[in-house]
């Protein structure tokens, strides 16, 4: 019984994980960067304070025996898992017909889990909006079996991605990862990424870049924006999306997000020149503040 009892909660998981299948997709292309609370603390403060740029994106590296072992070694304590509560809103019907304006709100409640990554050594960590999408509470796991509360500081529902904040205990800095310039990369680049896939914690895939500037969406908003994804073989399983795609300099390209359904070595990444977009909106406060 106890063995059945955690099968079907793996199963909960594996169904609830964060990655989101790119036949799912439905955002309308001109939603805008929205900002919780937690994004006042920014106020003031400059790029650097949030982010740090890598000062080496790529390199001809000898790829040798041990050479992602080495890269895998020093981006693991920088990757997170995030374990998600959600409430997600509901409309109960007590007829089984449809009609307007009935139904009793509702929320309910679920589990998710996802990766992410520290960018900056006080505690902000970038995510998939996806993975955090009805939140009630956001609990981040560090490689070292750390369990910290997290705060959404913003969203971008368009590129699919979050911002999140830790408080550091002991004002102790995190191990994070430098951003890498997305626009310097090109196919058959080396890379790696490290996720917590159905939740078995730190995991690392490794392969190559497809293709770049990869538009998967048809473009019919002139004023909307749209992804123009990275594409690699390397595995973005459940649980994956929301980890690094990371160069063999060690410098992050790309927030892992997406894969073709029932597709192998067909995954998707969102450039870091477009985070950066996402990231320099959220310190111009140029976004919709959430109240």
């Amino acid at each position: 019984m106890k063995k059945c009892t955690q099968l079907l909660f793996l199963l909960g998981i594996i169904s609830l994980s964060g990655r989101i299948s790119l036949d799912e997709k439905d955002v309308p292309p001109e939603a805008p960067v929205r900002l919780y609370p937690p994004a006042k603390e920014l106020s003031g403060l400059k790029a650097s304070d949030l982010y740090i740029e890598s000062p080496l994106t790529v390199s001809d590296v000898p790829l040798r025996s041990r050479t992602i072992q080495r890269v895998a070694e020093k981006a693991d304590p920088a990757v997170v898992s995030i374990y998600v509560r959600t409430e997600t809103p509901v409309k109960v019907r007590l007829l089984p017909i449809k009609l307007p304006f009935t139904g009793i709100p509702a929320k309910l409640p679920g589990i998710g889990l996802g990766s992410g990554f520290f960018i900056h050594p006080s505690g902000y960590v970038l995510s998939n909006e996806h993975v955090i999408r009805n939140a009630a509470e956001i609990r981040v796991m560090t490689q070292d079996g750390s369990d910290h509360l997290a705060k959404i500081v913003a969203i971008d529902p368009v590129y699919d991605l979050a911002l999140l904040k830790i408080d550091a205990p002991e004002k102790k800095p995190f191990t994070f990862l430098p951003m890498g310039d997305s626009t310097l990369i090109c196919g058959g680049d080396h890379v790696i990424a490290v996720g917590n896939p159905l939740g078995f914690g730190h995991t690392v895939t490794a392969g190559i870049i497809s293709h770049t500037g990869r538009s998967l969406f048809e473009e019919k908003n002139v004023n909307g924006r749209y992804v123009r994804y990275i594409q690699t073989d390397t595995a973005i399983n459940p649980g994956s999306s929301g980890g690094p795609l990371i160069t063999l300099t060690g410098s992050w390209i790309g927030l892992n997000t997406a894969q073709i359904a029932n597709s192998q070595g067909i995954g998707f990444t969102v450039p870091s020149s477009q985070i950066l977009e996402f990231l320099d909106h959220v310190l111009e406060a140029n976004s919709h503040p959430v109240e």
